[in-house]
């Protein structure tokens, strides 16, 4: 596999991962809400689960631009973006 085939499917297993996070994320929302007592439950709920939400939907983004970026990519370039991806990206998929 060439560097750029892996920096791309390093990027696109990691968008995978955020975005199911972001699925499980809305369901426990979803349940939270259901279970809450009141509307200032509902707020609290709301309110914490939208800035993880939004938080992961930022990093997907930045990951679908650093890919953009990838596939954009000449070779001498590519070595460069390894390092600046692999220090992105959270340790246990480097």
């Amino acid at each position: 596999m060439s560097l750029k085939e892996s920096l791309q499917q390093k990027l696109e297993t990691q968008t995978e991962y955020w975005s199911k996070q972001v699925q499980a994320l809305q369901a426990e929302a979803d349940e939270k809400m259901a279970k809450a007592k009141d509307d200032q439950a509902e707020a609290r709920i709301q309110k914490e689960m939208s800035e993880k939400i939004e938080s992961l939907e930022n990093q997907i983004e930045e990951a679908r631009q650093k890919l953009a970026e990838v596939k954009d990519s000449s070779e001498d370039k590519l070595s460069e973006l390894k390092a600046t991806i692999n220090d992105w990206l959270p340790s246990n998929t480097n």
